[in-house]
Order: structure tokens, then C-alpha cells, then sequence
């Protein structure tokens, strides 16, 4: 079990954790010798959900495998509607766990509208539905004084915390991954009074961030955006970033630059039986700017002019779904094959993956869609089904597609080669035949990620200057 040290105590009790100089001993009672350790300032973790939490609670899962203690800085009292209490048994035994409270302006926003929702915690902007004025001018707010986000105020409290527990508890690195962004200004904040190295992990853009026109961001707010972005890359010891065309980007800004991706972390793969339907799932995030209404209109039309397909299809969701999306499809002919099962826990959406014939991966109709590397894309090539991607083919999924002889996206606007992809899909689930196996996708296992994670954290603490 993780051991939870929510307020500094003294030097040789910290909440259960006895602290000795450079060894350690949990309560399991188990000492470590000789593990450096790597503070880790996240937003998201267990009980949290959804894809922000993926990426360091599987990186601390295995960091310890290579010598590596991971130390875990997150809010005691986060506002997040996703939770899944599945993942807290991925924490693992060896990491150390911080909390401290925030103060955040969603609960007085919620109190102000009325409602509660996922729309006002992603970005605070409600999809499918129009705004009203007050709404309106509460996402203006939100977009330009809340910068660079709305857990700004946690800044300040956690440098003077954090300041404190290092001054005590040395360790090797700091890493602060953002969204929300505001974490790199803690890291700035430790950098610039303890000195130490600092790596920025960026799992979206920031300045480029499609969400922030939705936010109704102004001109001055993005200036602001842009300033405390070149901030944070001329100042880390190294960034690292999700996706190369992302990190193409910001090597022009930054002096060291890593790309290390996302991953899977589950075994099965090859072996499963043909589904009783042909089930079609999309799982996770199903925003508006996913909602590609021409794939929408092609199994429209299918279902028209051939029962037998109608009869056949089943739609699948499982995540966060926009309203406009469900409306799209409630209101059309595809009302009756839509199956909507909300928010599910990751043991159970692999048991989506592992029941379903083909997965659709629709990346964001807008302009940083060839720079984003979906979480999701990895988990879907490990579960070893046919992939449905459609989005810009000059992109990063793109070429990791082709990468592993993969077919690769079509473009949102091609009504033709959807058709044409899905009746071929449809033969061979009439036909019985299995997807063929995916060689090479071990390099994006978590292990794999986390071993390359790991030599990363050595070099930049071996590093002067």
C-alpha cells in the first residue's frame, strides 16, 4: 500500500513514514536502499479517471522496477467527476503519496448555474446544448483570468510546501505534468529556490491546446498563455512531450526535448471470439469536436438499404459522451443500435475492447489533431481488432499506423472510403475471419516507456548544468 502524508510533520515522523538520510522505511516494513526518487506533481490520481490519470500511475508502477522511488505530490480534495477506484490498485507498494488541499472556482461555478455535469469540469464549456448568458460569461471569465487555468491557486501553496518537505526529504528530480499547466509554475517555483532538476512532462500542447477557443481565450489572454509557456521551456532541465510532431514544435523553444508516448499495460491480445454482433465501440472522451456526422450518415444509409446490416450493427459507447453526439444518433435510423454505457471502470473497458469487432478512433476535427497521440490508440492496437481511424493522414496516429502495416486514417469527409472500409470489415465479420496479430507494439508497452523513462531520469540527474 502507498503510504499518504498529508501534512509535513517532523523529521523523523511523516504521518507513519520514518525518514532516515537516503533510506526509507514503508509500512510494510520493507527498507529501501539505494533508490533515487523522483517527485512527481500530478493533478490527476487514483480515485481519479479518465485518460489523465493513465500516464504516471503507470509510469510509478514501474519506475521502482529501475531503481527509481516515485513520490507522488497530488490535491487532497480535486474536483473531478471521473473516478475509478479500480486503479488504486495499480498504485504501487514502493510509492509515496503527498496530498495537500486546493481551492478551486468549479464548486462556486456550479453553485452559479445550477447544475453539476462533466461539460464543467472539462474546460467548463457545456457541448450540445446552446449557452445561456450567464454561462457564457462565466466560460469567458474562465478562459481569461483564470490563467493559465483554474488550479492556479494552488500554486503558491504547494511551492511553500514542497519547499519545506525537500529541505528535509531530498530527491533526485522533479517531474510536473500539465493539463492542467499550472503544475510547471511549481516546478518553476522549486527550481528557482532549491535548484533542482526539474523535467516538464506536456501530455497536450499548451498554447495550441484546441480547447482554449472554446474558452473564448482573447488575444491578451493567449499573449499570456504563450509567455508563461516560453517560460516553462526555457527554464526546464528537459521536457518531455507525447507525440514527435509535438515535440517538433517545441524544439525550436527548448533546449533538450524527449518524446516518450503513451502506452498499454494489459496482456491479452490475438485469442477471442467473433461477437454476436457487429459491435462498432468507441471508449473514452467523445467530444464535439469528434463528432464526425459524415461516418455517422454512411452506416445511416448502410442500415437503409440493407437489413441484414441494420440487424447486425450494434454501436457502442462507453466514457464521457457529448450531448450532441447521443442526440445525433438518438434522432437518426442508428437510435436502435446505439448502446450507451457511460462511464466505465479500465478493467472494463478492456472487456468493451476484447467483445467488440471494430474500434473507432476519430481524432479532434480541429487544427492540432495531427499533433495529438490518443491514449486510447495503443490500448486498441495491444486488443488486437480491426481499427476504424479517421482523421488527417498527415498526423503522428497516421504514421504510427503505417508504422506497424496498420490501415491507416481516412479523412473526416470521405463518405467513399468509410463505406468502402466498413463493408469490408462487415464481410469479414459475416465471414468469421479474425483481425491478424500486430507485430512490433512491444515498444509501447508501459514497461517498455517506463525503462526509457527511467534512462531519461538518469542522464538528466547525472547532467551538470
Amino acid at each position: 500500500m502507498p503510504i499518504y502524508c498529508p501534512y509535513l510533520s517532523n523529521r523523523s515522523n511523516l504521518n507513519g513514514f520514518l525518514i532516515f538520510t537516503g533510506h526509507y522505511w514503508n509500512n510494510t516494513n520493507q527498507i529501501i536502499f539505494g533508490m533515487r526518487k523522483v517527485l512527481i506533481i500530478t493533478y490527476y490520481w487514483p480515485p481519479s479517471g479518465g485518460v489523465g490519470v493513465q500516464r504516471w500511475l503507470k509510469f510509478s508502477k514501474y519506475l521502482p522496477d529501475y531503481n527509481w522511488t516515485p513520490i507522488i505530490y497530488t490535491p487532497a480534495n480535486p474536483d473531478f467527476n471521473l473516478r475509478d477506484k479500480s486503479l488504486q490498485a495499480e498504485v504501487s507498494k514502493e510509492t509515496i503519496v503527498l496530498k495537500q488541499p486546493i481551492w478551486e472556482p468549479f464548486q462556486a461555478y456550479n453553485k452559479i448555474i445550477g447544475q453539476k455535469g462533466a461539460s464543467t469540469r472539462q474546460g467548463m464549456v457545456n457541448e450540445g446544448k446552446k449557452d445561456s448568458l450567464l454561462e457564457k460569461i462565466t466560460i469567458w471569465i474562465r478562459g481569461n483570468f483564470f490563467l493559465p487555468d483554474a488550479r492556479k491557486f494552488w500554486v503558491k501553496p504547494s511551492i511553500k510546501f514542497l519547499t519545506n518537505y525537500l529541505k528535509m526529504n531530498s530527491v533526485d528530480v522533479i517531474v510536473t505534468t500539465g493539463p492542467p499547466h499550472s503544475l510547471h509554475l511549481i516546478g518553476l517555483g522549486l527550481q528557482r529556490k532549491l535548484g533542482v532538476k526539474w523535467i516538464a512532462d506536456f501530455r497536450d500542447p499548451w498554447s495550441q491546446w484546441d480547447v482554449l477557443p472554446r474558452l473564448m481565450t482573447s488575444s491578451y489572454a493567449m499573449k499570456i498563455h504563450q509567455r508563461l509557456e516560453n517560460k516553462i521551456l526555457n527554464s526546464c532541465d528537459l521536457l518531455i512531450t507525447v507525440s514527435p510532431r509535438l515535440g517538433k514544435i517545441y524544439t525550436a523553444q527548448c533546449k533538450r526535448v524527449i518524446v516518450i508516448t503513451n502506452g498499454f499495460d494489459f496482456k491479452e491480445k490475438t485469442s477471442f471470439e467473433i461477437p454476436e454482433k457487429f459491435r462498432v465501440s468507441h471508449a473514452g472522451l467523445f467530444n464535439e469536436t469528434k463528432n464526425i456526422k459524415t461516418f455517422w450518415k454512411v452506416l445511416e444509409d448502410l442500415c437503409v438499404h440493407d437489413e441484414k446490416f441494420k440487424k447486425d450493427l450494434e454501436i457502442t459507447l462507453a466514457g464521457n459522451i457529448s450531448v450532441s453526439i447521443l442526440d445525433t444518433l438518438s434522432n437518426s435510423l442508428l437510435g436502435d443500435n446505439l448502446v450507451n454505457l457511460g462511464y466505465l471502470s479500465h478493467p472494463e473497458v478492456f472487456k468493451l475492447y476484447k467483445n467488440s469487432y471494430v474500434l473507432l478512433l476519430f481524432l479532434n476535427q480541429t487544427s492540432s489533431a495531427p499533433i495529438l497521440l490518443p491514449g486510447k490508440l495503443f490500448e486498441y492496437i495491444q486488443a488486437n481488432r480491426f481499427i476504424l481511424g479517421l482523421g488527417p493522414t498527415d498526423s503522428d496516429v497516421n504514421d504510427i499506423l503505417v508504422d506497424l502495416e496498420m490501415e491507416s486514417l481516412i479523412d473526416y469527409e470521405n463518405y467513399g472510403d468509410m463505406k468502402k472500409r466498413i463493408l469490408d470489415y462487415y464481410s469479414s465479420f459475416k465471414k468469421g475471419i479474425l483481425p491478424r496479430p500486430v507485430e512490433g507494439i512491444d515498444k509501447y508497452s508501459r514497461e517498455s516507456l517506463t525503462q526509457e523513462l527511467s534512462r531519461v531520469l538518469d542522464k538528466v540527474v547525472n547532467t551538470d548544468g
